[in-house]
């Protein structure tokens, strides 16, 4: 029997919400998790037929996971990988989608989860936000930034340029934390 892909979400506004959209349609098979504070975000997911499972805390369903998406504000990172770190398997590989990298990494560092993060970051959004705006073409022809430093394991990086590339058809560029924060700053204040 094949092993069954299942990704969790924390957080299913605009970015983790067009994520999960675009993981449906392009990846039918795959099994989708999500928690986020806004429980009706989750109720719609399912009710959508986005995510097959609405969890309402971060919980042992994200022991099943390939990958965790971060996508909640980087603002509450601390206390979801604090609640994460129960649950995640040794294999699971965790991203996220802030558009800070360093940050991001000392939160995963603090919590002792460096072993499995990779940063990721997709150059593409708009102005709106929440569930209800989320788009599975959000990414469409998207480039994203995959951020990784000297502690940063081959195979998971190849994992998370896989999903972005041959799971959602996007493309990559590779940068570390400090060059991505950078970029992305005179980015955002062009």
């Amino acid at each position: 029997m094949e092993h069954q892909i299942t990704c969790g979400f924390i957080g299913l506004g605009l970015i983790g919400g067009s994520i999960a959209r675009a993981l449906r349609q392009y990846h039918p098979d795959y099994r989708l998790i999500g928690y986020d504070v806004n429980r009706e975000a989750t109720a719609l997911a399912v009710s959508e037929g986005i995510l097959d499972l609405e969890l309402s805390s971060i919980s042992s369903e994200f022991s099943s996971c390939d990958y965790i998406f971060l996508c909640a504000p980087v603002s509450f990172n601390d206390e979801n990988l604090l609640a994460l770190k129960a649950y995640l398997s040794k294999d699971c590989l965790l991203t996220d989608v802030g558009s800070v990298k360093a940050m991001v990494r000392e939160q995963v560092k603090a919590v002792g989860l460096e072993h499995c993060y990779v940063g990721a970051h997709p150059m593409a959004g708009n102005e709106l936000s929440g569930w209800e705006s989320s788009d599975p073409t959000l990414y469409d022809g998207a480039l994203w930034a995959i951020t990784v430093d000297e502690n940063t394991e081959y195979q998971r990086f190849r994992a998370v340029a896989t999903m972005i590339v041959d799971h959602c058809s996007n493309r990559l560029i590779v940068l570390d934390d400090a060059t991505h924060d950078r970029c992305a700053a005179l980015i955002s204040h062009m």
